[in-house]
């Protein structure tokens, strides 16, 4: 383990040691642990986040200028053909054969 050290202002100290006392933490040193593993969890799942907002902004134009089916069985080709162009441009992204 490593240490860090920094400076914080008074009223920041002030809320740390009040959310100590509220959801009892021991130290200052286990809350602002806990805050960073929180923080770094957040940063990952905000990550997640943008990458699979990415991949369905990046196949937008899958189902453009495909028309509207009128039975069923049309509606599953054109299914069948979305996904196919949606597996190719995947494949085309991350490089996969």
């Amino acid at each position: 383990m490593e240490y860090v050290s920094f400076r914080l202002d008074k009223p920041v100290l002030k809320q740390i040691e009040k959310g100590m006392k509220e959801f009892h933490y021991n130290t200052k040193s286990d809350f602002l642990r806990d805050a960073i593993r929180t923080k770094l969890q957040q940063l990952e799942e905000n990550r997640e986040k943008k990458k699979a907002w990415n991949t369905l902004y990046a196949t937008r134009g899958i189902f453009k200028g495909k028309g509207k089916a009128k039975t069923d069985e049309e509606f599953r080709k054109l299914q069948e053909e979305a996904a196919e162009e949606f597996f190719e441009e995947m494949k085309k992204k991350f490089n996969q054969k």
